[in-house]
């Protein structure tokens, strides 16, 4: 006798297809406008996506603890640093990101200070 039935076999491909074309209509909205991270530019307003590569706790200045992040895609790397926290909620390695801010220039590497951010399921694919 067969465990499931040829009606909930069904059912459960159709839930899974629903489920599929969700994630991309939600990919496709959080992902319009992002800007492959390795054309930012100082000083310009931008949108990149990436992974969570690295992270770490940092002194800003006396007394201020910044959340630094390695954010990454396949063209590169930036930094996005949260100051004042120490973690974020669903942010650790490996997570997906879209995160929008200006870029500035911190110990000579390009940096985003305190942007605004969304993050992604891990099943919504990063476009570069």
């Amino acid at each position: 006798m067969a465990l499931f039935s040829r009606a909930t076999k069904a059912a459960e491909a159709r839930r899974v297809e629903q489920e599929s074309t969700e994630f991309a209509q939600l990919g496709a909205r959080a992902l319009r406008g992002v800007t492959p991270i390795a054309e930012t530019r100082w000083r310009s307003t931008v949108r990149v996506a990436g992974r969570v590569k690295a992270m770490r706790v940092q002194p800003w200045a006396e007394k201020i603890a910044s959340l630094e992040i390695t954010l990454a895609d396949e063209t590169g790397g930036i930094t996005v640093v949260f100051l004042g926290r120490r973690t974020i909620g669903g942010i650790h390695l490996g997570s997906h990101l879209v995160v929008e801010g200006m870029v500035a220039e911190v110990r000579h590497q390009l940096a985003m200070i305190n942007p605004s951010y969304q993050l992604l399921p891990a099943r919504v694919p990063l476009p570069h």
